[in-house]
């Protein structure tokens, strides 16, 4: 087994050690499945999509067309501000850590807008949506989700994730099925146990932390081999309509959010309930991901039983900036192929909270077959 890396002389010391950590923890969750198993499953080679980064092009986007005001819609939880956009059936958009709707990618909304009524909104406390309480859980984040969607009236949406959007999207499913009837997760993470946290040092960046500049947030956001291309692009294909200001991010945001987060890798109970979802699901993620690792994603493809797993080769944390129309046509394809199903499961006793779960099989990538010749 021979992991290098990156052949790029871009790689500085600080992402030389966020790959080394990487490739350790992959090692590490290799080895441990391998002697805790007889079999293992090996995953197909990851997608390999030929560089889309599009760089302000003069292409359809919604941000500059009629995509209307912002709407506010009042909740005794607070406000949400959202946009809602294009024809067809319904995707919800749940944005992630420190993020706004500005975050999203403006080329790949507007390709899933081509077939499809997008909405997107602004997480409690930040922009237009307020929150009555500083102390709040991914479970309350969701139940702001459940709210909008019960007040658009929206059937069998399919809820796409990015992030700790992505956790958003899981308890959503969980706490509320019959709101939910696919589940898109991006470069997320698990509950409970076989969460691989956000390394310290990202996570500082991230949370505009000291030395916290724009080009160390793409250098953890991107690939070094698209770093350049990412800090010239980056500003230019965010969604920003007409009369949206974006949003700075208050501190007891990102406190709570930091601790939200914190309390979701400690959720076994939540761990345990995913294992009996079935909404049909589709886990992406970029095989470059420094912030969150791909582990986490092949984790939630095998304990949610209708999930399929897609590894995007080359891709970071925010690939969709890498890749906007091809990953929203792998969601087009997605929708079309399964059938909305209510989010249904099954009731997990409460007790199964504080046990942990065996380890889940065939958790290795193609790249950790040779630990088990």
């Amino acid at each position: 087994m021979k992991f290098r890396l990156p052949e790029s002389a871009n790689v500085v010391p600080a992402r030389k050690t966020r790959v080394l950590r990487h490739l350790l923890a992959r090692v590490l969750v290799c080895v441990g499945l391998v002697a805790a198993q007889s079999t293992v499953i090996v995953h197909a080679a990851p997608v390999a999509y030929q560089p889309d980064m599009l760089c302000g092009a003069d292409m359809p986007r919604p941000d500059r067309g009629a995509v209307g005001n912002e709407q506010v819609l009042r909740t005794p939880h607070g406000s949400i501000g959202y946009y809602r956009f294009g024809q067809g059936s319904p995707i919800v958009m749940i944005t992630g850590y420190r993020a706004t709707i500005a975050n999203w990618n403006a080329y790949f909304l507007g390709a899933l807008a081509k077939h499809h009524e997008v909405i997107v909104f602004d997480n409690r406390g930040i922009g237009k949506s307020s929150a009555v309480n500083a102390d709040y859980r991914i479970k309350d984040l969701a139940g702001d989700s459940a709210t909008l969607i019960s007040a658009l009236k929206l059937k069998d949406p399919t809820v796409v994730g990015w992030s700790m959007g992505g956790m958003i999207a899981q308890q959503l499913a969980l706490d509320h099925p019959s709101l939910v009837g696919r589940l898109v997760l991006m470069s997320t993470m698990p509950p409970g146990p076989r969460a691989v946290a956000v390394p310290h040092d990202v996570e500082n960046i991230l949370s505009g932390g000291s030395g916290a500049t724009f080009a160390r947030v793409m250098d953890v956001l991107f690939p070094a081999n698209v770093e350049q291309e990412a800090n010239a692009c980056f500003r230019q294909d965010m969604f920003i309509p007409a009369g949206y200001s974006v949003p700075s991010i208050p501190a007891d945001v990102t406190t709570a959010q930091q601790k939200l987060m914190q309390r979701w890798k400690l959720d076994d109970h939540a761990y345990a309930r995913l294992s009996k979802l079935t909404v049909p699901t589709l886990a992406l993620v970029g095989t470059d991901d420094e912030v969150l690792q791909p582990d986490n994603t092949v984790v939630l493809s095998h304990v949610v039983p209708q999930a399929t797993l897609v590894e995007v080769k080359d891709a970071g944390h925010a690939m969709m900036y890498q890749y906007p129309r091809q990953l929203a046509a792998r969601i087009d394809t997605f929708i079309e192929g399964t059938p909305p199903v209510e989010a249904s499961i099954k009731a997990v006793p409460r007790h199964h909270a504080t046990a942990r779960v065996a380890p889940v099989s065939a958790l290795c990538r193609s790249d950790c077959a040779a630990t088990h010749q």
